[in-house]
């Protein structure tokens, strides 16, 4: 290694700072580095200029270059080494608040037993939302959030879990828990259970030389079929109904095509000796068809048309054609967590009435426009639904209405939760009320619709828990 000479004595102090930056930012080792400035500094002490002209102040930094990244470094280790003792300092299981309607929740506290399971979101160390939505195919797709809190703050990811419609409902929560399982995996690493965890890994089956996940004979549509019946009999009165469906649908990232056919049909018998019997029946059908275009992440615009028929309304044939349009302020893969659409639907609707109306019509052409306003969340915090929609018929203004519909369920602090359920309706356009006035039968049974100008409706409730934090342990007997 060759001795480094300095041409000038006034340069010396310069010298000192080109020194300090190299040895604050070369990439270089740093044994060699300090080699290469002992060099230096030993030239220095055989010249007389550095005893003229170095000032205390170059000499100041000339010993932070030599000593002080050895420092920074000894203290960043010892952080480090730190922030690893830290990261493993749960000296007990992760607490983990599972946070998922229709997630089998006995079941999953029964097979992962891992972690502690607490009653309330403050309490844990790890709070899993989970939300599900349905898939194209007819099948179910969950989503678990892993949020990590207190000691575990900042550690968050999420998982997805897709179930066919084939599956039972032992493969669906089966396959669920695995997921779940899998995602409290990095949150139990730094527990002290981690000692006694085990990663297994069990590789899929080969499939066959022609099969292919592509080959798909019905295109993607899927059929679904039902029918049901129910009944109710006593001595002196009796009711049954009957009810049919038939759908078929094919979504694809594009495009989403649905058919539906339903029909409902309700009839009460009421016997009476002195006089004849009371039967009142209700018919509802409906064959609906819609076709939906995805402009975006955001957005998309469809054609539906509907066939109807009910008693209730006094609509014995009713025809409805509807273009609409909606934007999302989030991306729809999100939107069994958050949503907030803006959504327009326009078109012509034809009424073939069971009785004339109030308003002297028995049959009429008619065309409405609606805008709607929807929030959906769905957070760690709770849930919350809100919907407002204003529509009205162009021929009449006059002729409008008002709905705003809202759910929330929210946790106020440590186990005080808060429920609340609220409808509103400002009505002033019931185009298809019979004239003439219902029969008691009609009233009480509820055959036919009812002049108002609003609808109001809601419940509020609130629930406190406390005691043990603690929710592990399940025992369904009696």
């Amino acid at each position: 290694m060759l001795p480094i000479q300095i041409p000038e004595p006034r340069l010396a102090n310069s010298f000192i700072l080109a020194t300090l930056f190299a040895r604050l930012t070369l990439p270089f080792p740093i044994e060699n580095f300090r080699k290469s400035v002992v060099v230096v500094s030993f030239r220095f002490r055989r010249t007389s200029f550095c005893r003229r002209r170095c000032t205390p102040f170059g000499l100041l930094l000339l010993a932070f270059a030599l000593l002080g990244p050895s420092l920074l470094h000894a203290q960043s280790t010892r952080s480090n080494t730190e922030s690893d003792t830290a990261r493993r300092s749960l000296d007990r299981p992760v607490r983990v608040f599972l946070d998922c309607r229709q997630c089998y929740e006995s079941y999953m506290r029964r097979n992962i037993n891992f972690v502690d399971y607490v009653r309330d979101r403050r309490q844990a160390d790890v709070h899993v939302l989970g939300t599900r939505r349905r898939t194209g195919g007819g099948g179910v797709s969950y989503r678990l959030r892993f949020v990590g809190q207190g000691p575990l703050e900042g550690l968050r990811h999420e998982l997805t879990y897709e179930a066919s419609p084939s599956r039972t409902r032992e493969e669906r929560r089966r396959g669920l828990a695995e997921r779940l399982r899998l995602g409290l995996a990095p949150f139990a690493s730094r527990s002290s259970t981690s000692d006694y965890l085990d990663i297994t890994y069990s590789p899929p089956e080969e499939e066959p030389d022609d099969a292919s996940a592509d080959e798909d004979p019905w295109n993607r549509w899927v059929f679904d079929v039902g029918v049901s019946g129910s009944a109710d009999l006593q001595s002196q009165e009796y009711a049954y109904e009957l009810e049919g469906d038939l759908s078929a649908e094919r979504v694809t990232e594009a495009w989403k095509h649905n058919v539906r056919m339903n029909g409902e049909r309700e009839v009460d018998v009421f016997e009476r000796e002195d006089t004849t019997d009371i039967r009142s029946t209700s018919e509802d059908y409906d064959v609906d068809a819609a076709v939906v275009k995805t402009l975006g992440p955001n957005s998309g615009m469809g054609l539906s048309s509907t066939v109807f028929s009910r008693t209730f309304t006094n609509i014995q044939l009713g025809t409805r054609i509807r273009a609409a349009v909606e934007y999302n302020l989030f991306p729809y893969d999100i939107s069994d967590q958050k949503q907030l659409t803006f959504r327009y639907r326009i078109g012509p609707e034809y009424r073939n009435y069971r009785s004339i109306t109030i308003f002297e019509q028995r049959r009429e052409t008619l065309a409405q426009q609606s805008a709607q306003v929807g929030l959906r969340l769905n957070q760690t915090w709770g849930s919350v639904f809100s919907q407002l929609e204003v529509s009205n018929y162009f021929h009449d203004l006059s002729k409008n209405s008002v709905e705003f519909r809202s759910f929330l369920r929210v946790r106020l602090i440590e186990g005080l939760s808060l429920r609340l359920r609220l409808n509103a309706e400002r009505i002033q356009d019931q185009l298809s009320l019979p004239a003439g006035d219902p029969s008691d039968e009609e009233v009480l049974l509820r055959r036919r619709e009812r002049a108002t100008t609003y609808e109001l409706g809601g419940s509020i409730g609130i629930s406190y828990t406390f005691g043990s934090i603690y929710n592990n342990v399940v025992n369904t007997r009696l």
